[in-house]
């Protein structure tokens, strides 16, 4: 599958290469606009990436040539760097026939978004044979470990987390950075919702964000992250339907 991406950055490939190769995709990077428009058809991406901050004139000619040949369920077109989009530049890409919009796709949750968004119109077959979260504000998830030489409690942030294994940013990423790839941590807690459990896990990597496989579960929490992972859906609706009720 081929992502192409209108970006003056090359930056933008990177990121997207490192989160969504292992799930399939080739990204194929232009900087000029009207290169990408008169090539587009030769390399028939099954995904469009378009900046629309640096370039807010160019995506709408590729979007219309773009869907006088492909549905949305064919080519996903998605503008990124928006947030800042007029409501009638908006209007106009709902008509015209975009798939979505992203804010900055240095937010892994935006790279999550986009994910989930080519999975609606398309299908995907994940590589990795698992689900990932990219836990928001709606999830209540909590990792710690101990240090396994200074003996200190390590606390911070997941950044995505599935039942093989987590990224996990340090509070103080200077009190982890002796880790070595391969280190066994014996004594973490996982907090899920309700649930405390109790794992082992193995550093996969250390670049101040630490890559995290998980070892092995006390007796059920497995199937309780499982189940937490596989209810996002859920959680999502009643998030939304409790915004909804807010008295303004």
């Amino acid at each position: 599958m081929k992502i192409l991406v209108v970006d003056s950055d090359e930056s933008a490939k990177d990121r997207l290469a490192y989160h969504l190769k292992p799930i399939g995709f080739e990204i194929i990077a232009y900087s000029d606009p009207i290169k990408a428009t008169d090539n587009f058809e030769e390399l028939e991406p099954e995904m469009i990436l378009f900046n629309a901050e640096v370039f807010p004139r160019h995506w709408k000619p590729l979007l219309k040539l773009l869907r006088a040949k492909k549905s949305k369920e064919e080519t996903v077109f998605v503008l990124f760097n928006a947030a800042s989009l007029p409501m009638e530049e908006a209007a106009k890409a709902s008509h015209l026939g975009v798939n979505g919009i992203v804010r900055d796709l240095e937010d892994k949750r935006e790279l999550h978004r986009l994910e989930e968004l080519f999975r609606r119109y398309r299908s995907l077959k994940d590589k990795r044979r698992f689900h990932r979260l990219v836990p928001g504000s709606q999830d209540v998830l909590r990792f710690l470990f101990t240090h396994p030489l200074s003996m200190q409690i390590i606390t911070g942030s997941l950044i995505e987390i599935s039942i093989k294994g987590a990224s996990f940013l340090p509070a103080d990423p200077a009190r982890t950075s002796d880790l070595k790839r391969g280190q066994r941590l014996s004594f973490c807690s996982l907090r899920v919702g309700e649930e405390i459990i109790a794992l082992t896990c193995k550093v996969t990597r250390n670049r101040r964000e630490l890559g995290l496989q998980f070892k092995s579960f006390e007796t059920g929490g497995h199937h309780k992250l499982f189940q937490y992972i596989q209810s996002r859906s859920t959680r999502d609706l009643q998030s939304a339907t409790a915004r909804e009720q807010v008295p303004v």
